[in-house]
C-alpha cells in the first residue's frame, strides 16, 4: 500500500460525510465507493483498506483484499470474513447484491 492510499484511507476514516457507518455489537464499520466506482473503502474499527470493485456491475475482486492500512497482512481466513462483512454492509448501504469476481 503506497503513501497516497494510506493518506486517503486516513482521511476517509475521519468521519467524512458520505461514508456509510455501521455498528455491529462493539465493532464499528465504514464503507464508501470511491474512484469513479472502481475502489471501495472499508473500515473495521480503527483499521481500513481499499479494494477493487465495479460499482456499475456490483462486483468485488477479493484478490485485492491484501493488507490493512496499519501494515497488517490479511490471511485467507480473515479475507473470507472481511469479504462476508463487505457483502453484507454493501447491500445495506447501496441496495445491491455484491458478487465476487472470479477469473
Amino acid at each position: 500500500m503506497n503513501k497516497s492510499e494510506q493518506a486517503q484511507i486516513k482521511e476517509l476514516k475521519a468521519n467524512i460525510d458520505g461514508v456509510h457507518r455501521f455498528t455491529d455489537g462493539t465493532d464499528k464499520y465504514g464503507m464508501l465507493i470511491i474512484a469513479r466506482g472502481e475502489l471501495l473503502f472499508f473500515q473495521e474499527n480503527d483499521k481500513g483498506l481499499l479494494c477493487e470493485i465495479s460499482a456499475r456491475y456490483s462486483l468485488i475482486n477479493p484478490k485485492t483484499i491484501k493488507q490493512w492500512d496499519n501494515g497488517d497482512k490479511i490471511s485467507e481466513e480473515e479475507k473470507d470474513q472481511i469479504l462476508a462483512k463487505i457483502i453484507h454492509f454493501y447491500k445495506i448501504a447501496y441496495k445491491n447484491d455484491l458478487t465476487v469476481y472470479k477469473e
